[in-house]
This record gives structure tokens, sequence and C-alpha cells, in this order.
């Protein structure tokens, strides 16, 4: 992977506080995830008019803040992370903030994190995107592991992935 396109440029010039999603990926729309992302009941238009992103202060990376509900991201992740990690980062966490829209409960606690169909789903849409990017099997691999999950989670995690995507795609 070379260069990003225009449309997964993410804008790094904001301050903390809460922003729209738009600021952050102005041209989004042009972008093929959408199609993963968007669903009949929630199309990508209007959720990203109404789509919010909180950047404080902390450590960590991002999430969604179900409470406000937006994505919550980390000041020193948005200043220094990889360029198509963060990108596909907020198309996941667009993903869940789409669930979360249409009822669904993305923190449901009864499941594992790996085996949550939510979580599935939103690390479906980073990898088949990072994917169609020219990300090889051990970028996505390395995108996937994270300080809260051990090897064989990510394992697991990326086989749940393919199971969705194979019903997906």
């Amino acid at each position: 992977m070379t260069e990003l396109p225009e449309y997964a440029i993410v804008h790094r010039s904001l301050s903390v506080g809460t922003h729209p999603y738009r600021l952050f990926l102005p041209r989004f729309e042009e972008s093929p995830v959408v199609r993963l992302i968007e669903t009949p009941a929630t199309p990508i238009g209007p959720l990203l008019d109404d789509a919010r992103v909180k950047i404080k202060k902390g450590k960590g990376y991002l999430y969604v803040d179900v409470a406000i509900p937006a994505i919550t991201l980390i000041e020193e992740y948005y200043q220094r992370a990889n360029p198509l990690d963060l990108y596909l980062d907020l198309a996941h966490e667009l993903t869940h903030l789409r669930q979360l829209a249409e009822g669904r409960n993305i923190w449901d606690h009864s499941l594992h994190y790996v085996d949550r169909p939510t979580e599935i789903e939103g690390y479906a849409v980073a990898v088949a995107e990072g994917i169609r990017l020219g990300m090889t099997d051990e970028q996505v691999m390395q995108h996937l592991a994270n300080p809260w999950l051990n090897e064989d989670e990510v394992i697991r995690l990326r086989k749940n992935i393919d199971k969705f995507l194979a019903g997906k795609l």
C-alpha cells in the first residue's frame, strides 16, 4: 500500500472536543466501504450527517460512547496513528454507530469480544476495505491485534470475520 485515496485521508487538524464525522473524512461517501456499512434502514448520507466524533485526552484508541452517542477518539492516537489504521478504525466505529441507530446492543457482554456479532461486523468492514486497499494478510493480523486480545483470540476473530465476509460478499 503506497498512498491512500483522497476519501481515506483523515484530516488531523481538529482539536479536543466534539466534531462532525464528515470533518475527519470529508469524502468518505466516495469510498466503496460505505456499501458494507449502510443498510436499507440506515443509508450512509443521514448516518454521516448525524455521526459525531469526540476527541479527548487519555490513553487508548477509539470506541463508541453509547451515552452521547459518538465515537470517542483519543487525541494521541488521532495524532500518531498509522493513516490506514486510523481510516479503517473510523469506518469500523461508524459501523457501530449504524448498529446503535438500528437498536443493536454493541456492548453485549454475554459474548466474548471476538464472538460479538457487532464487533465481527465492524472488524469485517475494516478488513474488507484494508484488503481492497492492498493490505497483506500479515498487515490485517497486525491491524486486528490489540492489547486486550491474545494471539489465539486474534486468530479466532479473523476466522469469525472470514465467515461473516463469506456470507456478505
